[in-house]
């Protein structure tokens, strides 16, 4: 009887555990997808809006800011890591450094602070177009007109944004797992604003062209005559069997 209390128990503790640990990864999954949809609408549209990919912006706010739960992230809006003042606002916290050498060491530093989190997206797409301030093409690795795919991008990222050199494998694997290449092809409002335009614009192209069309067709062509047979003096048409006679025009006399 004791050993099936015993057991009774350890089987009790063990499916606890299992819906624990059940509700533990829906709980996750909810968090990351959460990140994901808060966050995609800007990422997509500046990343678009600047020849980066989205994807990439994406994996970067979630390795960086550990899916904006980080405290610079909670505290500072900096959901990419960007050190500096951001119009004069920053926080400075401990990170984590790679020397040359590969070594991980801790350091303090001086992080940008920002307003929200669309002013961290737009800063971090800057800086990515502008580099640095002695080196405008810094970051032209990551452009889209400068790469093949997302994994370029990540790649070009190791050696310049971090200075842990696997960053970019870490990018890259983050990416396929939660598949944000959709968002490299996924349409910004703005491409969908402009595309009603060039739609409206060629389609009143077209309707201005069947209109000259159609105007074009009702004019009257007028047959030429062939004024070679005329006889000026009798007014009519020589070598024509119905003598068409032309009426003398009547002189306009001006009177002063």
């Amino acid at each position: 009887m004791k050993r099936f209390g015993i057991r009774l128990l350890l089987t009790m503790t063990v499916l606890l555990g299992v819906v624990a640990g059940g509700e533990s990864t829906k709980a996750q999954a909810s968090v990351e997808t959460d990140f994901i949809e808060s966050i995609k609408k800007p990422v997509v549209s500046v990343s678009h809006q600047n020849h980066l990919y989205a994807s990439v912006m994406m994996a970067q706010a979630i390795l960086e800011s550990d899916w904006g739960q980080s405290e610079l992230a909670v505290t500072g809006n900096n959901y990419f890591g960007i050190k500096g003042s951001y119009n004069g606002q920053s926080v400075t916290m401990a990170t984590a450094e790679y020397s040359g050498k590969g070594k991980r060491y801790v350091t303090n530093a001086s992080f940008k602070k920002y307003p929200n989190v669309t002013a961290a997206i737009k800063d971090n797409a800057s800086l990515l177009r502008h580099g640095t301030d002695t080196d405008s093409d810094y970051y032209s690795g990551t452009w889209t007109d400068n790469t093949v795919d997302y994994r370029d991008a990540a790649a070009a990222l190791s050696a310049t944004y971090a200075t842990d050199m696997a960053y970019g494998n870490k990018l890259t694997k983050l990416i396929q797992k939660y598949d944000l290449t959709k968002l490299d092809t996924s349409t910004s409002s703005l491409d969908i604003e402009k595309q009603i335009a060039d739609s409206v614009k060629d389609s009143m192209n077209k309707q201005s062209t069947k209109t000259v069309r159609s105007q074009k067709e009702k004019v009257v062509k007028v047959p030429k005559v062939d004024l070679s047979n005329f006889d000026k003096t009798r007014a009519t048409f020589k070598n024509d069997a119905s003598k068409i006679k032309i009426k003398p025009l009547t002189p306009i006399i001006k009177l002063s």
